[in-house]
């Protein structure tokens, strides 16, 4: 399905030409100095306009996750310091997509699309555009929404972070309203396949995780949280869940996992490392082994190196400042990363380091194999997926919700989520799963049950928030929006893995601008200092709250 959209959309311009009726002779609807590449929306097709907007967002969403999981330790950070360890150029890309992509699109298809009567289409472009509003507030904080993507304004303004997110729920609100006005359907829907129903349910979760962000500067955010669960209309269960999938191309344009790509098709991304806190916590961190381990990572080697030259951290000292308890270097049994802040050189260890596993990018499910994962022809040969927010991610927000004046039972959200999100790996291409190595239901039992012990001899809400965010974090894992919105929100899991730089400076509670967004508009500066402790709007935790 991804190939062949992708096919439409690159074939696009064809199409339109056919459209337009243009030939090598006429130039009565293009001028000549008309750029045939930025076509005016009346010269576009309503489907093709969609089907690029459905596309970029999942790109806009890959293009900030891995640094969310970084910055949340479910990746590495290279750091070594929060201030340098990314660059102002380092999304642009996202800012890209965001801005001369989505938005761009999005308000150009709109009057068009609601002249011709396309409102299912209308709304679905307001309900993605909102969530990338949405996550450019929650990355960035104050940024251009009004003046953005109109081709009105060459250097849009920012506006508040509080005031996106008003125009973002109004977004919402007026996309689920346009969903139910009807219409001629998409012609290709990666996300729900036209279920309008699932749609509205995604436009509501939006609403919810919105208010959980805002809970700490709104005291009515629990109250509004109530209102959208008891209507039922939110994710509530995997068919619902909101995933990107890909398919199985390596041709051009390659419709595979970014991240299968980096690690199955060629030596092992450079830039991307396992981190070694995280798969210790999923390792030794309760009594029973985590059941989701061997789907989200797999081993290339089972045996950690004594070779320096392959892994230069065997040779040196622990950090003075670390916790006993705290994991350092490897995570043993072959599990082997990095830890938080490492910058060392890159070794010779792609075919040695642990990969993604099978589940979310589809890559190699691990059953001890134990064999260097380059190759293109394993696993689902690339068909992962995006979990942009799944079921199991809003049992545990409505855990926290709970457990801070919200209705409903914390304990029973948190069962929920934990079993959702276990369910959601275990059961992602279980014919390519060795069944031996696949845990029992038994193991799952075991695992749901320490966590419940966990949380019933947790004596304070605060310890119970302790138990739900850190499953929360696990269960994450291939979303860095989630995590990283988790750890300020909350400042937990605790005592999360410290950075190997005894100072490291502030943690990054906001990223910098893009280079692309400061160099190229004259209304725009980088933020004031290092930029980087600069909070979003809803974020008024303490200084210091995550390190």
């Amino acid at each position: 399905m991804y190939k062949n959209l992708k096919q439409i959309v690159l074939k696009g311009s064809l199409a339109l030409t056919v459209i337009l009726g243009v030939s090598s002779c006429e130039t009565t609807t293009l001028e000549i100095l008309d750029n045939p590449n930025a076509l005016t929306p009346g010269q576009s097709d309503i489907n093709l306009f969609l089907n690029s907007i459905e596309l970029t967002t999942n790109s806009f969403f890959q293009n900030v996750t891995d640094e969310g999981m970084q910055v949340s330790r479910t990746l590495v950070m290279a750091g070594p310091t929060y201030t340098n360890a990314y660059a102002p150029s380092n999304f642009d890309g996202a800012w890209s997509n965001a801005y001369a992509g989505i938005f761009a699109d999005v308000n150009a298809m709109i009057p068009v699309a609601e002249e011709q009567g396309f409102y299912i289409h209308v709304g679905i472009a307001q309900i993605l555009k909102a969530y990338v509003a949405i996550t450019l507030v929650d990355y960035f904080g104050d940024v251009p929404f009004t003046e953005a993507g109109t081709g009105e304004f060459l250097n849009p303004n920012t506006e508040s972070g509080a005031s996106v997110y008003a125009a973002a729920n109004q977004l919402l609100t007026d996309g689920i309203a346009n969903l139910a006005k009807g219409g001629p359907a998409p012609t290709t829907d990666l996300y729900y396949a036209g279920n309008l129903t699932r749609w509205k349910k995604f436009a509501n979760t939006l609403k919810i995780k919105m208010l959980l962000n805002t809970r700490l500067v709104d005291n009515t955010a629990a109250s509004k949280i109530n209102t959208i669960v008891s209507s039922g209309d939110f994710i509530n269960a995997a068919a619902d869940d909101f995933i990107f999938r890909y398919a199985t191309t390596n041709a051009n344009p390659d419709s595979r996992h970014p991240q299968f790509i980096n690690n199955f098709d060629q030596a092992a991304d450079v830039n991307t490392y396992m981190s070694n806190s995280f798969m210790d916590h999923l390792i030794r961190g309760k009594v029973i082994t985590d059941p989701r381990l061997r789907y989200y990572f797999y081993r290339q080697s089972l045996t950690i190196t004594t070779n320096p030259q392959d892994l230069p951290c065997i040779t040196e000292t622990r950090p003075a400042h670390w916790p006993n308890d705290i994991v350092f270097c490897n995570a043993q049994n072959g599990y082997w990363g990095r830890d938080h802040g490492d910058n060392d050189g890159i070794p010779p260890d792609g075919g040695l380091r642990t990969a993604f596993g099978l589940y979310p990018i589809g890559g190699r499910f691990d059953a001890n194999q134990g064999l260097s994962s380059n190759g293109r022809a394993m696993g689902t040969t690339g068909s992962g997926i995006s979990p942009i927010m799944l079921s199991s991610y809003v049992q545990f927000m409505l855990a926290e919700n709970a457990l801070n004046g919200g209705a409903g039972n914390a304990r029973t959200f948190l069962e929920a989520g934990v079993r959702q999100s276990i369910s959601k790996v275990m059961t992602f291409r279980d014919d390519l799963v060795t069944q031996s190595f696949k845990p029992s239901t038994g193991d799952v039992d075991d695992y749901v049950a320490n966590v419940l012990s966990l949380y019933d001899a947790a004596g304070t809400n605060d310890a119970k928030l302790e138990v739900v965010a850190r499953e929360y974090w696990i269960a994450a894992f291939g979303n860095g929006v989630e995590t990283y919105n988790l750890v300020r929100r909350t400042g937990k899991p605790a005592n999360l893995q410290p950075t190997l730089n005894a100072t490291p400076g502030s943690f990054i509670r906001s990223f910098l601008y893009p280079n692309t967004f400061v160099s190229n508009n004259q209304n725009v500066s980088q933020k004031p200092g290092t930029g980087v402790e600069t909070p979003v709007f809803w974020d008024t935790n303490p200084a210091g709250l995550v390190k």
